[in-house]
């Protein structure tokens, strides 16, 4: 399986246990602490600045005509988690994933965030066991499967969007606040609402505020029936 794994990532280790230790979840090292398994969740602190990096890059070099905010939008667009979780399915990661038993039954395999979280940690590995350069070079042919022509890419910075509509609809702009806060400091979990005049349209849970916001001003589109794609 990991020889299949390393064919379609696009790299072969030279430490096997690195890749291991990419494709452990948290759940399975814990069901089997006294063997010394180690998780990914290091890996994916690692890959997270990583997986940023390259494609950081590749977008710089992509469009050399583009504004900072331009580059912006569209880095954002291919670092969200969405985009990482289309990846990781191209690669059928979670075929590959060391699982505990109790997400092994709640369908953890197909998870977004285990998804995500473990393709960073995929790349964090990568990168430890070559080089930056070999990781952006893996990076950039997954990038290239999943999102297609980067000209092409449909935005969708939903916070910019809702703010142009609450705008020209209601005269204001929509506020957001942080509802919750939970987890340890590498690994958080946020949620943030949308307020308009007073009434929350919008709730949106994930991995940093600014994930958070966005869906959350995703969710207050949709309640404002708003045309999205």
């Amino acid at each position: 399986m990991l020889n299949d794994l390393q064919a379609r990532v696009g790299y072969t280790f030279r430490d096997q246990g690195l890749l291991l230790e990419a494709l452990t979840h948290s759940t399975y090292a814990n069901e089997h602490r006294s063997e010394g398994v180690l998780d990914n969740q290091r890996l994916e602190f690692l890959g997270d600045t990583i997986v940023n990096a390259a494609i950081t890059r590749k977008v710089y070099l992509a469009f050399p005509g583009c504004d900072e905010g331009r580059l912006t939008k569209i880095r954002a667009e291919l670092v969200r988690e969405d985009m990482l979780v289309r990846i990781a399915r191209n690669l059928d990661l979670g075929r590959a994933l060391r699982l505990g038993k109790g997400e092994e039954h709640d369908d953890g395999r197909e998870k977004p965030s285990i998804l995500a979280d473990a393709y960073e940690a995929l790349i964090g590995a990568v990168f430890l066991d070559s080089s930056f350069e070999q990781a952006c070079e893996v990076v950039d042919r997954h990038v290239d499967k999943a999102a297609g022509v980067l000209a092409d890419l449909q935005l969708s910075d939903y916070k910019s969007l809702l703010i142009e509509h609450c705008q020209a609809r209601f005269r204001s702009v929509p506020e957001l606040l942080v509802a919750e806060e939970s987890g340890p400091e590498h690994g958080k979990t946020f949620v943030v609402v949308v307020r308009i005049n007073g009434e929350i349209m919008g709730r949106g849970e994930g991995r940093s505020k600014k994930q958070a916001s966005q869906r959350a001003c995703r969710e207050a589109l949709r309640s404002l029936n708003y045309p999205l794609l």
